[in-house]
């Protein structure tokens, strides 16, 4: 099921009858909160490669002597306009899912409790967190269209094919008055889920290969998909 934010059109609304100021979309940097400047991931750079319009980059556990939590880290990207977190989540992104490996816990389909998990079973050592790759899109795309192309590859590349769940979110800098392409931001688990557990790690998409990886997959999915 594709879950849609009620509010994305309107990033001035924050409840009924309080307004604020509108600010610049935070997808324009990804990782980057616009009130507090945060930013939690390394880059590692765009796609190379004609006609790869992505990016990609490492989340680790500690950046730049500051600790990342994973429920922030999906918590920035789904309730954007730097918003504190507030119980419920009310997510402002344009679009957001879920992608769990087969055979992971119903209860980990839910973006939060997904995070939490990944929080609870941190190894005292580890080093990465997440993994984060954006994927955009012509202005004149159609953003359904673009939308599946990102979650049929997070779910079949990433939750299927490699056992780690993927939090998408999909951005339309447009409708805050920017000029930046629609994108799908794709936040995946350094870590593997067998069964209940945090396993090992999804080593593919953490070495010194990993940014050439992930394009190449993202390459191929594209010529058989688009």
């Amino acid at each position: 099921m594709v879950r849609k934010a009620t509010t994305a059109a309107d990033p001035s609304v924050t409840a009924p009858g309080v307004m604020i100021a509108p600010v610049p979309e935070p997808g324009t940097v990804p990782g980057e909160d616009v009130r507090t400047g945060i930013r939690d991931y390394a880059s590692q750079g765009p796609f190379d490669g004609d006609g790869l319009d992505g990016s990609f980059g490492i989340i680790p556990c500690t950046f730049k002597d500051r600790p990342n939590r994973m429920v922030d880290v999906v918590h920035r990207r789904l309730v954007q306009f730097g918003r504190p977190m507030a119980e419920p989540w009310a997510p402002t992104c344009t679009r957001f899912d879920v992608m769990l490996p087969p055979h992971a816990p119903d209860a980990c389909h839910d973006p939060q409790g997904l995070a939490r998990l990944i929080d609870a079973q941190r190894m005292p050592d580890q080093q990465d967190l997440a993994i984060l790759i954006t994927l955009r899109f012509e202005h004149h795309a159609l953003l359904h269209r673009g939308w599946e192309l990102a979650r049929g590859f997070a779910l079949q590349r990433l939750a299927i094919d490699r056992d780690t769940p993927v939090v998408a979110a999909m951005h339309v800098p447009q409708v805050a008055g920017r000029r930046h392409k629609p994108h799908v931001h794709l936040i995946a688990s350094a870590r593997r889920i067998l069964g209940s557990n945090c396993a090992d790690f999804v080593t593919d998409l953490l070495g010194t290969d990993a940014k050439a990886n992930a394009a190449r997959l993202w390459a191929d999915w594209r010529a058989a998909h688009d």
